[in-house]
């Protein structure tokens, strides 16, 4: 599979029984303060796969692709995008590794996967279970959130297990 092409959620089933490394989100940065509540999630995996989800373009879906997020402002920046950021801001990568919320799930195995539709019937989320602990990554309004309990508004479709 190419590493950018979109994973077909059935596809989710391959990662079962894979050991998670590390976690990454993308996050909103202005002005040097990060946004932490909105944005992409990055899953790195002990055989050095890398899972990316994040929301369709839409923004109503999940989009999920075996590849790290790609930043489009990397250096050197030229003048034009210097001054673009300062003034708008942009995404970044915010590694998760001290995060307390995510410290437990390192080591652990990708047990199973549960995809969750949305209110209006749309797969618009995912459930991942490592080494006993639960997390819920779900797209709504144009939004991509993390959640550690069952988001409200959505219900589990089809599972995979290892």
């Amino acid at each position: 599979m190419n590493g950018s092409e979109t994973l077909h959620l059935a596809n989710l089933k391959s990662l079962c029984g894979k050991r998670l490394r590390a976690a990454a989100r993308i996050l909103f940065e202005y002005a040097g303060r990060i946004d932490p509540g909105d944005g992409p999630l990055e899953l790195y995996l002990d055989d050095g796969t890398v899972v990316l989800f994040d929301g369709s373009a839409d923004g109503e879906g999940l989009r999920v692709q075996y590849a790290p997020w790609v930043d489009p402002f990397v250096a050197p920046i030229s003048e034009e995008n210097r001054v673009y950021i300062e003034q708008s801001g942009k995404w970044s990568r915010v590694e998760r590794s001290n995060d307390p919320l995510f410290v437990d799930l390192f080591g652990g195995v990708i047990s199973s996967l549960t995809i969750l539709d949305n209110e209006f019937g749309r797969e618009a989320g995912v459930q991942i279970s490592i080494g006993g602990n639960d997390i819920w990554f779900v797209v709504a309004g144009d939004e991509c959130h993390v959640h550690w309990t069952q988001p409200i508004g959505f219900r589990k479709s089809a599972s995979y297990t290892q």
